[in-house]
């Protein structure tokens, strides 16, 4: 199997800070490339940020497809999710020309560590010999908390969790040339938090993970892909609702001693991966295989305002018509990802792991572009965060799961 990798730091200029809240970096963050085939090969570019508006994702699919010389449908950009780093924010919300011109800094450092990354990772092409590995990970749990206002947001949640980590292991020469890891968590123990008088920049629990892991291994470029993280978060958060003796939560800010838990999960998941690579692994073979298709969903209206958002026993879904979702997979032999923009919840993902025909599937969310929460109806049911914060209507992630059912069934033939 064909392969290439690399990693590239985002350099912030100087003067960049403070922006959006974000006073200091205290993790750098990374953009980091795998390039699977030869001719018209796939892509994935994995960027440590929490999202990327359709506009520059459109940009960066074609910057890459120019660079690798593909087909677009053959590039995904992907983002790791974590909270704790500066977006690329749309026009109409940014206020003042300081920070328009900000954003459009922001968005010309991305294109151009993009661009480097490609072409690094393209100039690092040879064989490689695939294996894959799975066991279970401790840094990730259920995050949906049952307060007496109704469900929300916290860690050490009640509910189910799929914390199966999945690591992909290119070898050259018995050495790791690329390592992908796939777990369902968002790389968010840091979210709003870091400093007493803001938020720092870090690639987080992911991010920490990665840079861990490719001290251990050098040369190895490690990419992590977010799973079906909806309703799942990291076991301990330095902000938000914390579980206390008598069973119930409490709010609560570490500021910078929220740092040293980010690093402490990121090593642990970095050493969950490592004793996964001393096993032996299932070998892989073939070249990649993509398909891509769209599934029509319905909507309902929301408030974007997440400041307004709280907990209730009670809302009204007001329906705001159908739209339309990509849904793209990639096979290698008895494996295939499946790819979404959805942040999807643990019952979506079962569900599509539990018909596919393929021996692994993984599900891959924030894939070539963010759409917010996609739940499934026992969210809906319950009023959960994750259904009062979404634009698609109960019924959505039954059609996106069956549709991808269906592309991986004619896959597979």
């Amino acid at each position: 199997m064909r392969i290439g990798s690399s990693r590239c730091e985002i350099r912030f200029d100087d003067g960049f800070f403070p922006t959006e809240g974000f006073v200091r970096q205290v993790h750098p963050l990374h953009v980091r490339t795998l390039i699977l085939g030869d001719v018209k090969p796939f892509v994935d570019v994995s960027i440590e940020m929490t999202s990327l508006p359709d506009d520059v994702v459109t940009l960066l699919r074609e910057l890459v497809a120019r660079e690798a010389a593909t087909p677009q449908d053959h590039v995904w950009i992907s983002v790791t999710h974590t909270f704790s780093a500066p977006h690329i924010m749309p026009d109409q919300i940014l206020k003042t020309e300081a920070d328009r011109a900000k954003k459009q800094r922001l968005q010309a450092l991305l294109m151009e560590t993009v661009r480097a990354s490609v072409q690094k990772a393209l100039g690092s092409v040879g064989e490689a010999s695939l294996s894959i590995r799975q066991g279970e990970s401790a840094v990730v749990g259920s995050r949906d908390i049952e307060l007496p206002e109704g469900w929300w947001i916290g860690c050490s949640g009640t509910g189910p969790a799929d914390r199966t980590l999945t690591v992909l292991n290119w070898q050259v020469s018995g050495h790791p040339a690329a390592i992908l890891m796939h777990l369902n968590v968002q790389s968010s123990v840091l979210d709003g938090t870091g400093a007493a008088d803001g938020k720092c920049v870090s690639g987080d629990l992911a991010g920490i993970a990665c840079a861990a892991l490719e001290a251990q291994y050098p040369g190895a470029t490690v990419i992590f892909m977010i799973g079906a993280a909806g309703d799942m978060a990291p076991v301990r958060r330095a902000k938000g609702f914390m579980p206390v003796d008598d069973g119930s939560f409490t709010e609560n800010d570490l500021h910078e001693a929220g740092i040293p838990i980010a690093e402490s999960l990121g090593m642990q998941l970095a050493d969950e991966v490592h004793a996964l690579l001393d096993k032996p692994g299932i070998p892989l073979d073939g070249s990649p295989q993509l398909a891509e298709a769209a599934v029509i969903v319905p909507a309902k209206k929301m408030n974007r305002n997440l400041h307004e958002l709280k907990p209730t026993r009670d809302l009204t879904w007001e329906m705001d018509g159908e739209g339309e979702q990509p849904v793209s997979i990639v096979t290698l032999g008895d494996l295939a990802l499946v790819g979404v923009r959805p942040e999807l919840t643990y019952v979506t993902d079962q569900r599509i792991k539990r018909e596919s025909p393929f021996r692994y599937t993984l599900v891959a969310t924030l894939v070539n572009g963010g759409a917010k929460y996609m739940a499934d109806r026992s969210c809906y049911e319950r009023f959960m965060y994750e259904a009062i914060n979404s634009p698609f209507a109960p019924g959505a992630a039954e059609r996106l799961a069956q549709s991808a059912v269906t592309m991986l069934q004619a896959a597979a033939i």
